[in-house]
Formats: structure tokens, C-alpha cells, sequence
């Protein structure tokens, strides 16, 4: 009996070393291992959202391990993102009819492409949106939409990320 426990303990040990995610690729889509991000295009009124979009995105791939992102000349795959849209929107309102909440919201479009220059992902939509409470004063509402704004960023990248793994 106890020698039988052992060997249902050994096989069940042995079979879990083989235990993996579905969906765990040790690459993105179209097999890209070593990415590089193209310059971020800002189709929006909005000053700086690439700037901080593409800071978001390599901080976020560079904290992935199936994936590095390198100089342009070591790159088996390129990363080409727009930001489409950014709006920031009154959701609720005070009893005296004034905005007393936001929701700030932003749409980007990305494509991969590998090193031949064929699309692996093509003009693929993400969008993120955060709501943040209204102030009193304009200055503070003002700071906490610009807060706001890069903690969708960084949102959005993580979904880049993501979409990056899966294939749709």
C-alpha cells in the first residue's frame, strides 16, 4: 500500500514538471523574440502622450521574459503605434450641476510587423479609460487629469502587451 502512495506521489510530481499555461508562448505572435518600438505617433490634441505611451511600452516589455526589445538592426519584429483618440468626460454630476466626476479615456492602434516588413498583428484597436474625481479648483482637477492620463498609459501598455501573446 504505501509503496503504491509513493508511486502515485512520483507519477503525479513527475507529470506536473510538464505543467504549463495555455497560452504561454515563449514568443509573440509570428514567433518575434526581440522587438523594437517604432516612434509613437499622437493623432490627438493632447501634448506628450507618446512620449510617456512609449516609456509605458518598453518598461512593460522589458518586464516581460519572453520577449526583449532592442535596437532597430537586432530586431526580428517592429512595433508600430497611433494614438487615435483622448478624451477626458463629465460621468456624474453634483447635486448643483457641476461635474463632480471624469473618465479620462484613450484609444491607440498598433501593428507588428516582422523583420521583412510583414504584418503579423495589422491596425489591431486597444482602449483604456480610469475615472477620477473632480476638485474644486481647476488646478487640481487639472493635475489629477494629467495623472490620470499616465496611469491609463501604463493600462493600455499592459493590454499591448497582452495582445502581443495572443493569437487572434
Amino acid at each position: 500500500m504505501m509503496k503504491r502512495l509513493i508511486l502515485l506521489f512520483a507519477v503525479f510530481l513527475l507529470s506536473g514538471c510538464a505543467y504549463s499555461f495555455v497560452g504561454q508562448n515563449n514568443a509573440a505572435v509570428g514567433g518575434i523574440k526581440a522587438i523594437y518600438v517604432e516612434n509613437i505617433e499622437n493623432l490627438t490634441t493632447q501634448p506628450n502622450l507618446q512620449t510617456y505611451f512609449k516609456g509605458d511600452i518598453i518598461n512593460t516589455l522589458k518586464l516581460d521574459s519572453r520577449l526583449s526589445v532592442v535596437d532597430k538592426q537586432l530586431a526580428d519584429g517592429f512595433l508600430k503605434v497611433k494614438i487615435i483618440n483622448y478624451s477626458v468626460n463629465p460621468v456624474s454630476f453634483s447635486q448643483s450641476g457641476f461635474a463632480s466626476r471624469y473618465r479620462c479615456s484613450i484609444v491607440a492602434v498598433f501593428s507588428l510587423f516582422d523583420k521583412d516588413g510583414k504584418p503579423v498583428i495589422d491596425e489591431k484597436q486597444i482602449e483604456e479609460s480610469e475615472d477620477f474625481d473632480a476638485k474644486d479648483q481647476v488646478l487640481a482637477t487639472e493635475k489629477a487629469k494629467n495623472k490620470i492620463s499616465k496611469d491609463v498609459l501604463k493600462s493600455l501598455a499592459l493590454k499591448l502587451r497582452d495582445a502581443l501573446f495572443v493569437n487572434f
